[in-house]
Formats: structure tokens, C-alpha cells, sequence
């Protein structure tokens, strides 16, 4: 029997190719397909023959089949298009398949660029949505108003704290006899911590809320009963509507199985009626509560006043109808020089544009919103430029299939399309590990800034398909660059193998790119470093005070059973000093009105505080009078000190000194004049100075302040307590137990000094860990990509590498000579980062009263830093491709 000459069947092969029309230029690529699959089947056990018949099948006879197909590929048919779709989806998992490492860093990088993105948008829509769930929001508005230089955010009542129930609902029917206006409801919260009891049980709650407009306050929130009813909660007065969550903490999980509608509680001396659980409020909204009680009367001097109008109302309009008409809804409120008016806000701009006092929420700071924005698009920008840098360096390796595509007619939309599809598939590929990274860090992600995103948020549809949308978008966003570079190079240069060495336009680009890199890099290292130094400087700068081991105790005692308290704490041996007063590290209160006796201009900018000589001492804030805080039994029971600031202004003002200016007389409140006296105002002597001190945060220069020090305060509500080096813990519990002893409040609260100067500056903390987070991960992703287009480029080098170890280049020289490449691109970088990044730190700091100066070393720095990741990841790939021999890498091997 003939043996099989697989070289004739071939060359009959390839001569009926070229007699059917073929381009033997590029017969090639086809025969060396062809040789593949036949030693493939020959392995495989099959006969020459047989394994050659199959071979050739497989390869396809061009005339008939590839070509046809080809052209298909070349008609823009939705057809073909949807036909050749199962083969680009098998060309692009080939494809991934075919560069495992490369690949799987750019996995990664899109996986970490998408987790990063997603959270940005998930924190993002959750702040733009605030306050969204309620119904008809948009018509819907909350009533502040302007009082002396201050806008707050409700409305005082026509005899504050002795206005009676009747009074209280003249407002609310007054306002809704106005044209335009469709309901209006009113309620106040009260967040502190109160005691209820409840079948013998005894618990405690916070965020209680108090209204005498029930059922339009459960109809204008869009509040839903899951238990009870919305009529049963304003049948009568002394009820209560429990949210969910607090039906949950005080009846238990299967709350729901219990009768609890109808059953009593008890809060201070008022018992109420269960009449109903609610759904809990959204969490992205501007206020919460646990229980709302339903009150004739609202027991506190103002409260909460919202409106709904109709569509043809906006802000302004209402404002100036209520401000026409507040005769009738207060009128001793519109008598009042001090009184500027209302303040209309529409309930979707509360939550980010309300700077008004008494926020039931801390509002969120847009500034914030940008920052986190700009942090997440940087690294966003960091994963697709790694994927371009990738994908454009390693072109090479399938020049010859872009080649080959074009030959039989692949347009350069086709080409683009293959490589879209396959940066779109990555990204699909990557969406199992974003869902379950994402379900890790979400809660984490809550926790640092204080939201509630993740709760129930990989359930949600919509939470889905924003994740998917972004795996799509970005995926398809890092593959676009290259797909288009890639489709337009030229044939003849696909073929050219001198591009293997990575010359010309890839070089460029991978420069270019590069030096995007170094610039965002060192546009996030430096903006992290200064908000880093910036809440440092927050938390050590000199205050005006001793902040350090202070513990403030809620007493609410009189003066006799205040000195049993100081007198019992002072027994333990960790205490030092005991005093009353005005807590330090607060958010702002109300200012009051002044002038100096004698004169006619009335000012309305200073804060009054309140304490004792021992708090002066234990606080150490510097005096005029240490010796009367050393021996407050020489000091009068009563005197009043002005700050360093307010006495600058009354000498500048009136040209006095400062003998002058002791011993003259202060007037607060000169818009009161005592009936029966005809005193005006509140006189009082000023005995000296105090030096400033910073009540509030560093955002706010320090203004005018009066402090008023008394010997034996009549009444006190906080007491200072000032400890040794012991822990915390252990004071706390030593300082509960004596608070416990003697029967005062049995809620007993607490706040550590420290801690209520942190609390101030939460926003900035959370801003900083996240900026630290975001720049950890960026030169993460920096750190890859540069490891996996090193290592490819060092590859494609190699044969240059050999040749110059061969004529004696040493190891060093080689290092600095690539590392040299890419100082030129961190110069560059350096330039365009530092302009940039300093307009954006300066704008952020701009909100800061008190503030760090920004140098060019910092921006120097984070450059220094970025260089040295850089030098660090090209001499490690370098070295490694060093250490393969030179006659291994010239011999082709």
C-alpha cells in the first residue's frame, strides 16, 4: 500500500486555492492552520489520510466557505451581525483565554475600578434621593425663620413655652387659609434619651416626636401602618404610633403576633395609647423618630412647620404670601424687630442645601459629594487607562489576525466591534466578584460614613442595574481606545514585524498614557496628604482650652444636690477637679443681642456660656482674673467675662482701653424693657476678659462671647469632671456609680470632651479614611498595570537586553536606563497635577475658618511617592528578565 505524502496534498491544496481566486501571499497563515490540525488528528490516533481529509475540513475550503463568510462580515447587515455573533463571543473567550496573566490583571483592575464606581454611584443616588420617598415631595416645603442674624429651622410660637394647645393650631389653620397652601403640619422631636414604661418594663428610647396634627402628619409623610391605623392615631389625644424598629426593640421580633394595640405607656407623667406600629422611615430621610405621640399641646417653645401647595406655587411665592399673612399666624413673633421673616425650603433641598440651626439631621455638604465623585472617576480613570496601556502593548501579538480579518474583508467597524465586545465580556466576566465584594464592603462602607445603603441593597432590582450598567459602561469605555487604534492600523503595517518591538504610535500612546497615570496619581496622593494634614491640624490646635480627660455628666441638679455630686465624684481617687457648665465642642446655638451701656448701637452676633470658677480652672482657659478663679470664695456670686474678640470690638468701636472698659455695663437683650421696672435689657458689669476659646468648630472664626461664671450655680445641667490618666472605661463606670447613688435622672448621660471635638469634624474623618482608601487602591491598580506592561514590554525587549549584557552593559546601567524612560512622564505629570489639585485643596479649605498653608511639598512628595512605585515595579521586572541567559534569549529560546 502507497504511504500518505501529506507535502503533495498540500501543494494540490494550495494550487487549487490560488486556481480559485486566492492571494498566495497570504496562503501562509492558512497552511500553517492546516499543518496544526493535521498533527493534531494524526496524535489523536487517525491515519495520515484521514487525519489530512479532517484537517482540511476544518480549515474550510476558502473559495466556497471563508471567503462567503468574509463577505458577510463585510455587509453592515443586522443579519450578519447577529449571525457572527456566537463567533466573536468564541474569538473573545479564545482570545482571553489565550494571555491568562495579562488578562487576569486587567480583570482585575476593571473589578476593582467597577466595585469603586458602583459605590460612588450607590453613595451619590442616596444623597441626590433624599427625602424622595415622600409623597408629591416636590409641592412639599418646610417652614424656618430668620431671627436676628440667624436662620432657624422652625418656627417659635406666639407665647413659646406658654402657648396653649388652641394657639398652637391657630397657626396651622392660619397658614392653611392661605391662597395656594393645601395642608400644613407641625410637630417637634425631642432626641434625647427618655424612660417609658410598659407592661412593668421599664426601657429606654431617643428621637420621640410630639404632634397635635396626626393625621395630616402620617398623610403628608406617606407613613403606612403596618399595624393599627392612621384614624385610630388621631382619634383622640395621648396616643402613639410606633415605628417598626422600636415595636421590634421593646416587644421582640414577633411583635407582630402580639396584641399590643390598645396597651398603655408611660413617658415621664403622661400615658398613652398604642394605637398603631409604622413602617420605618426611609433612611435617606431628613429626620427620624421611634414613637410619635399625638399631643393637644406640643410642650416645647416652637416646632416644625411644613407645607404642601399646590403647582402653582414655588419658594419664593410662598414666602412672601406667609410673610404678608404672619400677622395672622403669629402675631407677637410679627412684631418683633428682630424677626426677618420666613424661611420657605423645598423638602428635597433640605438634606444638601440647608445651613439652618437646630437641623433634625446633620446635613449632608455637596463639597463632599464632588470629592467623593472626583476620587472614584480618578480611579475609574486608572482602570481604563491600565486596560488601554495593556491592550495597545500587546497589539502585536495579533497583528497578523487584525491583518488577516482585513485581507478577507473585515471592515474596521467589525474589528473595533471584536475588541468592544471582548473589554464588555471581561467586564461581564467580572460581575460575580463586584456582586460579592460589593456584598462585603457595603456594610463597611455604612459604617465609616454613616449610611444605609447596604441594607437590603443587593435585593434591590434598581441596585442591579446600576451595577450591570456600570460593568457594561466601563468595560466598554477601556476597550473603546484600543479598538479604534487597533481597527485603523494599516495592512501592511499588521505584517510588519519590526512593530513587535513596540515602536512608533505605541510608543506614543503608552506615553501618553503613562503620564495620565502619574498625574492622577499624584493629583489623589497629594489631595489625600492635605485633607490627612488639615484633620490633624483640627485635632491638635490649640482651642483656647485643656480638651484632653474631661467627662461632661447630664446632673440636671439644683445647687445642693450638685454639691453632694461634686463632693461624692471628688472622693475618687482618679478625679481631679469637679465643675459646671456649658459643654465645649457643641454645633452652634442661638446668639444673642448686646450693646454697651450708653450707646445706641445694638449688636446680635455674640454667644453667652455658662460656668463655674472650677470649670475656668480645669479647663485652664486663661483670664483677667486668676486670682478669683484660684479662690472663687473672694470672687462675687455672680460675674461676667467678655472674649479677647468682643473686647477688641468695643475698644476699636468707642476708643476705650482696657481699664475703660472694666467695670462698664453690658446690656443683653436691649430689645426687652421690664414692664413693672422699666429696666432695659439685661445689665451686667464686665469684670474682665477671657481669652478666645473655640466652642465650635474650626470652620468658624471665634465671634463675640459672654460667659457668665458664678461661685454657686442655682441650677445645673452639666457637670465637668476632670480625671487622672486612668482609662476612660473605668471613669466613666466609677462616675455612674455615684450618679446612681444618689437617684438623679435615671437616664443618665454622658459625653467625653474628646469625643465631642471628634464629632464635629465626623464629615472630615470620614473623608479622610475614604480618601486614604481611594488613594491605596489607586496606586494598587497603578501597581498592576505597571507589573503587567513592564513585564510585557521587558519581553519584547529581551533580544535588546541580551545584546547589551553581551557587550558589557552592566545590570545597573540597564535599570537606569529603562527607569530614565519614565522620569520625563512624571515631570510632565507633576506639572499638569500640581495647578489642578492645588485650585481644588484650596476651594475645600476655603470652608475653614482656621486652616493649614499649602506648600509645593506636598505635591513634590506625592510625585517622590509615585516615582518611587514606579522604580521599584520596572527594576523588579527588569532584573527578572536579566537573569535569563543571553544565549538562551539570542538563540530565540
Amino acid at each position: 500500500m502507497k504511504s500518505f505524502d501529506v507535502s503533495a496534498a498540500v501543494a494540490q491544496w494550495r494550487s487549487q486555492l490560488i486556481s480559485a481566486g486566492s492571494d498566495p501571499s497570504f496562503l501562509e497563515e492558512l497552511e500553517s492552520g492546516l499543518y496544526d490540525r493535521y498533527d493534531h488528528f494524526l496524535l489523536s490516533g487517525l491515519p495520515p489520510a484521514e487525519a489530512f481529509a479532517r484537517a482540511r475540513e476544518k480549515v474550510g475550503d476558502v473559495p466556497r466557505v471563508a471567503v462567503a463568510e468574509y463577505g458577510k462580515a463585510a455587509r453592515p447587515s443586522g443579519f450578519a451581525l447577529g449571525y457572527l455573533l456566537p463567533s466573536y463571543l468564541k474569538t473573545g473567550l479564545r482570545t482571553l483565554r489565550s494571555r491568562p496573566i495579562y488578562n487576569l490583571i486587567n480583570y482585575l483592575c476593571l473589578t476593582i475600578g467597577i466595585v469603586t464606581a458602583a459605590i460612588a454611584l450607590l453613595y451619590l443616588r442616596s444623597e441626590l434621593r433624599y427625602d424622595a420617598t415622600t409623597p408629591n415631595a416636590q409641592a412639599k416645603y418646610r417652614l424656618g425663620m430668620q431671627y436676628r442674624s440667624q436662620g432657624y429651622s422652625m418656627i417659635g410660637f406666639s407665647d413659646y413655652n406658654q402657648t396653649d394647645a388652641d394657639e398652637q393650631l391657630e397657626r396651622v389653620r392660619a397658614l392653611t387659609e392661605l391662597p395656594g397652601i393645601l395642608t400644613a403640619v407641625q410637630f417637634q422631636t425631642f432626641p434625647e434619651r427618655q424612660l417609658i414604661r410598659l407592661r412593668e418594663g421599664k426601657f429606654e428610647v431617643e428621637n420621640l416626636l410630639e404632634t397635635n396634627t396626626p393625621a395630616a402628619f402620617a398623610d403628608f409623610f406617606g407613613y403606612r401602618f403596618l399595624s393599627g391605623s392612621a384614624t385610630a392615631f388621631a382619634a383622640a389625644p395621648n396616643t402613639a404610633a410606633l415605628t417598626a424598629g422600636e415595636a421590634e426593640k421593646i416587644f421582640g421580633p414577633d411583635w407582630r403576633n402580639q396584641n399590643i394595640i390598645g396597651q398603655p405607656l408611660t413617658i415621664d407623667t403622661f400615658t398613652y395609647t398604642i394605637a398603631g406600629v409604622l413602617a420605618d422611615p426611609a433612611p435617606n430621610t431628613h429626620f427620624d423618630f421611634s414613637i410619635a405621640l399625638h399631643r393637644e399641646r406640643i410642650a416645647y417653645w416652637g416646632s416644625r412647620l411644613y407645607v404642601e401647595a399646590d403647582a402653582a406655587q414655588n419658594a419664593a411665592t410662598l414666602a412672601a404670601a406667609i410673610d404678608d399673612n404672619f400677622a395672622k399666624i403669629n402675631a407677637s413673633l410679627a412684631q418683633q424687630d428682630l424677626f426677618g421673616g420666613v424661611i420657605v425650603q423645598p423638602l428635597r433641598s433640605i438634606h444638601l442645601g440647608s445651613d439652618l440651626l437646630y437641623e433634625l439631621k446633620p446635613p449632608g455638604k455637596p463639597a463632599y459629594l464632588y470629592v467623593i465623585g472626583i476620587m472614584a472617576l480618578l480611579v475609574l480613570l486608572l482602570t481604563i487607562s491600565n486596560y488601554t496601556n495593556l491592550a495597545v502593548a500587546m497589539h502585536t501579538g495579533r497583528s497578523r489576525e487584525i491583518g488577516m480579518r482585513k485581507v478577507f474583508g473585515a471592515g474596521d467597524g467589525q474589528i473595533a466591534g471584536q475588541f468592544l465586545l471582548e473589554a464588555a465580556l471581561l467586564g461581564l466576566l467580572a460581575f460575580p466578584l463586584v456582586m460579592t465584594v460589593l456584598y462585603f464592603l457595603l456594610p463597611r462602607f455604612d459604617a465609616l460614613m454613616g449610611t444605609a445603603i447596604g441594607e437590603g441593597a443587593l435585593r434591590s432590582p434598581v441596585v442591579w442595574g446600576i451595577v450591570v450598567a456600570a460593568t457594561l459602561v466601563i468595560g466598554s469605555l477601556a476597550g473603546l481606545y484600543p479598538a479604534v487604534y487597533l481597527s485603523r492600523q494599516p495592512i501592511i503595517g499588521l505584517f510588519d514585524h519590526r512593530m513587535k518591538s513596540g515602536g512608533g504610535g505605541a510608543v506614543s500612546t503608552r506615553k501618553v498614557i503613562i503620564t495620565l497615570q502619574f498625574t492622577l496619581l499624584i493629583a489623589l496622593c497629594s489631595l489625600t496628604l492635605l485633607v490627612n494634614r488639615q484633620l490633624n491640624y483640627m485635632q491638635t490646635k490649640d482651642l483656647g482650652f485643656d480638651r484632653d480627660r474631661v467627662l461632661y455628666v447630664n446632673v440636671n441638679a439644683d445647687s445642693s444636690r450638685f454639691a453632694t455630686f461634686r463632693e461624692e465624684v471628688l472622693r475618687l481617687p482618679s478625679v481631679t477637679s469637679v465643675g459646671a457648665g456649658t459643654p465645649l465642642g457643641q454645633q452652634d446655638f442661638n446668639q444673642l443681642t448686646y450693646k454697651l451701656e450708653g450707646q445706641s448701637e445694638v449688636f446680635d452676633d455674640a454667644y453667652n456660656v455658662y460656668m463655674d470658677f472650677q470649670s475656668l480652672a480645669l479647663l485652664d482657659i486663661e483670664t483677667s482674673i486668676p486670682e478669683l478663679v484660684a479662690d472663687p470664695e473672694q470672687a462675687p456670686a455672680r460675674l461676667v467675662l467678655i472674649n479677647n474678640t468682643l473686647a477688641e470690638r468695643l475698644k476699636n468701636r468707642y476708643g476705650l482701653t482696657d481699664a475703660d472698659l472694666v467695670g462698664r455695663t453690658i446690656i443683653e437683650e436691649p430689645e426687652y424693657t421690664d414692664e413693672e421696672t422699666g429696666e432695659v435689657g439685661f445689665p451686667y458689669e464686665i469684670y474682665g476678659t477671657f481669652g478666645d476659646i473655640n466652642v465650635f468648630s474650626l470652620r468658624e472664626q471665634v465671634g463675640p462671647m459672654l460667659m457668665t461664671v458664678s461661685r454657686n450655680p442655682r441650677y445645673v445641667y452639666w457637670a465637668a469632671v476632670r480625671y487622672r490618666e486612668d482609662s476612660p472605661t473605668e471613669i466613666l463606670k466609677d462616675v455612674r456609680t455615684v450618679y446612681d447613688g444618689m437617684n438623679l435622672d435615671p437616664i443618665f448621660t454622658h459625653a467625653f470632651l474628646e469625643a465631642n471635638l471628634e464629632d464635629l469634624y465626623e464629615d472630615e474623618s470620614r473623608i479622610s479614611t475614604l480618601s486614604t482608601y481611594f488613594s491605596l487602591v489607586a496606586f494598587g491598580l497603578a501597581l498592576l498595570g505597571l507589573i503587567a506592561l513592564t513585564a510585557y514590554l521587558t519581553t519584547l525587549r529581551q533580544r535588546e537586553i541580551g545584546i547589551r549584557r553581551i557587550l558589557g552593559a552592566s545590570q545597573w546601567s540597564i535599570l537606569r536606563r529603562y527607569n530614565g524612560e519614565y522620569l520625563p512622564l512624571l515631570a510632565v505629570a507633576l506639572l499638569i497635577a500640581t495647578p489642578l489639585s492645588w485650585l481644588a485643596v484650596d476651594e475645600w479649605l476655603a470652608g475653614f475658618a482656621y486652616r493649614i498653608d499649602v506648600g509645593p511639598w506636598v505635591f513634590l512628595l506625592a510625585a517622590g511617592l509615585t516615582l518611587l512605585v514606579t522604580v521599584l515595579v520596572v527594576s523588579m521586572v527588569t532584573v527578572l528578565a536579566m537573569r535569563v541567559l543571553p544565549a538562551r534569549v539570542l538563540s530565540g529560546e
